[in-house]
């Protein structure tokens, strides 16, 4: 992952490193705060992406990244001599070095050392989601995206309570939007969820959607779908949630609901939600 934000300007960063100061035989940390006026000089050689621990080098001190040493059987790239030991200075540089989560600008307030950098993205509660309607291209934290349909797409959502049914009428190609109904004091909003319907050759698809990022303790449901029909007995399913930052649009491939189609010309659809753990 590399942090460019230009292919032509050099990049910036302001970062925090730790100075050791010696005073009646004591040592004491101190923490001053410099400014990296260009990240090149954390990128890999050949890759140009961010290097990563651990770091070679060769004879004359040029570095790549692991990846890449393996890749050119360390022979260095630039000037062909050997890659034979490692640049412990540069890797005590990048532990030391702290960024701002890439989800700043959604609301993440932290600033992470550069081996959380990972880890923190997985759990990132910022990360960016997309409306789910298509007329609209507005992009935010899940807890903004849901207000942001509350406020500007009311009309065109349901409500939904876990536990109780929700009677949709779709038909292929269209959606359904849910938001949820909270009842505790000093909820911030609940979550959305789309129900998209997908007609094929032998059988029309309904999948279940919230629209949140695939971080622990949050959009964790379960759906259960019945089928009131003339044709057939009453039908049940029940599947996990999907957790997407984005509806794509396309057939599903797996948490599925699938009708035959004797069925889709006569039925009623109604749908419930409940939380999982995990």
């Amino acid at each position: 992952m590399s942090y460019d934000e230009s292919t032509s300007q050099k990049r910036q960063r302001t970062s925090t490193s730790t100075t050791m100061i010696s005073s009646g035989g004591t040592e004491e940390k101190k923490k001053l705060t410099a400014t990296l006026t260009d990240l090149d000089v954390i990128d890999c050689s050949v890759c140009f992406d961010t290097l990563t621990i651990p770091i070679s080098q060769c004879v004359n001190g040029h570095v790549v990244c692991s990846t890449c040493c393996k890749k050119l059987k360390k022979k260095c790239a630039t000037c062909k001599l050997p890659i034979l030991s490692r640049n412990r200075a540069m890797e005590r540089v990048l532990e030391l070095l702290r960024f701002p989560c890439p989800n700043s600008d959604f609301g993440c307030s932290e600033d992470i050392s550069y081996g959380e950098r990972s880890i923190h993205l997985e759990q990132c509660a910022f990360t960016p989601c997309s409306c789910p309607f298509t007329s609209c291209d507005f992009t935010a934290s899940y807890k903004d995206l849901y207000k942001h349909c509350v406020d500007k797409h009311s009309e065109e959502l349901d409500m939904f309570e876990c536990g109780n049914h929700v009677y949709i009428d779709l038909k292929g190609g269209e959606r359904a939007f849910l938001k949820e109904q909270t009842t505790e004091e000093g909820s911030e909003g609940g979550e959305l969820v789309v129900v998209e319907c997908f007609d094929t050759p032998y059988a029309r698809l309904i999948s279940v959607s919230c629209i949140a990022p695939n971080v622990p303790g949050i959009g964790l449901f379960k759906y259960n779908l019945k089928l009131d029909s003339s044709h057939c007995d009453h039908l049940s399913f029940e599947s996990d949630v999907m957790r997407v930052r984005e509806v794509s649009g396309e057939l599903p491939k797996k948490h599925f609901t699938m009708i035959p189609l004797y069925v889709c010309p006569d039925y009623k659809l109604k749908v419930s939600m409940k939380r999982r753990a995990y």
